[in-house]
């Protein structure tokens, strides 16, 4: 809410004469409304929001056992390497 305040504070005194901070007042402006679109044009278009995917607790005896773990080999860089020439 103090940051609300704050921006309708900067915008009455960008109004009152400090016009140049007016583009850097505007960008979280439309940014909102960016975002707004695209949530509007998702609930028109039916697309629901995906369910986030947690991964129980490791101590819980009701979980799912857990992923396996990566090879625990020590043979040297295992990473992609570039072409030769």
């Amino acid at each position: 809410m103090v940051v609300v305040a704050i921006y309708v504070f900067l915008w009455v005194l960008a109004l009152n004469g400090a016009s140049n901070m007016v583009p850097l007042l505007a960008v979280p402006l439309v940014l909102a409304v960016l975002v707004a679109f695209g949530v509007w044009l998702n609930r028109f278009m039916g697309i629901t929001p995906r369910q986030q995917h947690f991964e129980p607790r490791r101590g819980d005896a009701s979980s799912a056992p857990a992923a396996p773990s990566a090879p625990t080999e020590t043979g040297g860089d295992q990473g992609a390497t570039p072409p030769a020439p």
